[in-house]
């Protein structure tokens, strides 16, 4: 499917490092595993922070072949890219928690953990942590609005509450009357949760409080669509 839709006949038309890919498996369903030759180069255009590595693009050409298959692949849970040695690998996942999409509560948590999921793939090289709770990206990045999340709350499908905690975020440097940073969560929510997140399982409209309900901002999906 990833070839139909480039509409190239080979991987070996792809560009560097995809024509290096050397086999692709399927150890169970919704699974893909790619190998890529040891003499791999990474970074070779450069392109990426002093503090990234190896896993981080493996995982980002994950990511780009889930931005290429993944909308007419609903199955597809994870993909992981990795040298034929095991030496490297990075694995681009939904991060789905297998929650009934009419329980309210288990559909806001799932949502959550993507989100979560999503802030790791950028933010772990950088923080030097896997984050699995928000407690390590707050300790990384403690300014960040994005950091004081304390409540996930869906009132109806497709819909998403976030409220934020009051923290050092207020009136910081993500915290500006260009951008607020209600505003600056609500977008960046609702881009990484439905890069993972499927077709209706996607939020369509988020709304994110704080300072006790005093302040809000709401996004529509159709406005953030890449």
């Amino acid at each position: 499917m990833w070839k139909e839709n480039s509409g190239i006949k080979s991987t070996k038309g792809f560009s560097y490092p995809y024509n290096l890919m050397t086999s692709w498996t399927s150890p169970e369903p919704g699974v893909i595993d790619i190998k890529l030759p040891n003499h791999m180069v990474f970074n070779r255009d450069g392109m990426q922070e002093p503090y990234q590595g190896p896993e981080d693009e493996l995982r980002t050409m994950g990511r780009v072949m889930f931005e290429n298959i993944g909308e007419a692949s609903p199955e597809l849970e994870s993909v992981t890219f990795a040298t034929e040695n095991g030496k490297h690998s990075g694995t681009y996942t939904r991060a789905r928690t297998g929650a009934d999409p009419t329980d309210r509560e288990a559909w806001a948590n799932e949502i959550y953990v993507q989100w979560l999921s999503g802030m790791n793939d950028i933010y772990e090289s950088m923080c030097h942590a896997t984050i699995t709770k928000l407690e390590v990206y707050r300790d990384c990045i403690p300014s960040d609005p994005h950091a004081y999340v304390s409540k996930v709350e869906s009132p109806a499908p497709g819909e998403l509450v976030v409220t934020l905690g009051d923290g050092p975020w207020i009136d910081g440097e993500y915290d500006s009357s260009q951008i607020p940073g209600l505003d600056f969560v609500a977008g960046n929510m609702i881009l990484k949760i439905n890069q993972k997140a499927h077709g209706d399982e996607q939020v369509k409209k988020i709304t994110v409080t704080a300072k006790d309900g005093k302040e809000s901002d709401t996004e529509l999906r159709e406005n953030w669509q890449q």
